[in-house]
């Protein structure tokens, strides 16, 4: 997939109208996912993110994260996977995105009445070096530009500490997506 089939799907999403309520079925819990189509790349729920909100539902979390655990999703747009992790019982999570993105993962925190147990905070991997490191680091659909293969790579290692897990969703659309599996 290249720059003009990625454009094309940005503007069917825009097509579809501003914005959008749905549900994710995890396990009993309906989470309400919040879109606004066309405010940026991050306002709309992409492939990936339900693709690791499936994962984490069938994950056997206790038996690999310590009671408690703490969590951050890196460029996390809607947020879908870091509010699925707030609800498998993370003591605290952040919502990492650009500032554009930040309304609407606010929007889904307070849709899901997580507020006390998720924050949403802007992170540009490119100019914010990371000194907190937490149990578990999500991303999903952040491996599409070939200048934020570092700035990723770096934020990863930033927010990770010895036996921190770090589970990623991708879907190539270009070529160059390869490059960063190959530095990781």
């Amino acid at each position: 997939m290249n720059n003009a089939d990625l454009a094309a799907m940005h503007q069917a999403r825009l097509d579809r109208g501003r914005e959008e309520r749905s549900t994710f079925k995890m396990h009993d819990t309906d989470i309400v996912i919040v879109e606004e189509h066309g405010r940026c790349l991050g306002s709309s729920a992409w492939a990936s993110s339900y693709a690791l909100a499936r994962f984490l539902e069938g994950w056997d979390v206790e038996s690999y994260l310590p009671k408690g655990f703490t969590c951050m999703e890196l460029g996390c747009g809607v947020g879908l996977p870091g509010i699925c992790a707030a609800m498998l019982g993370a003591s605290s999570v952040e919502l990492t995105d650009k500032e554009e993105a930040l309304p609407i993962a606010q929007a889904n925190v307070a849709a899901n009445k997580l507020s006390s147990l998720v924050e949403v905070r802007e992170l540009d991997w490119a100019e914010s070096p990371l000194t907190t490191t937490y149990d578990l680091v999500l991303a999903a659909d952040v491996v599409y530009e070939v200048k934020c293969h570092q700035p990723l790579l770096r934020a990863l290692l930033g927010s990770t500490k010895p036996g921190s897990i770090v589970l990623v969703a991708y879907k190539q659309r270009v070529a160059s997506d390869g490059d960063f599996w190959k530095e990781v």
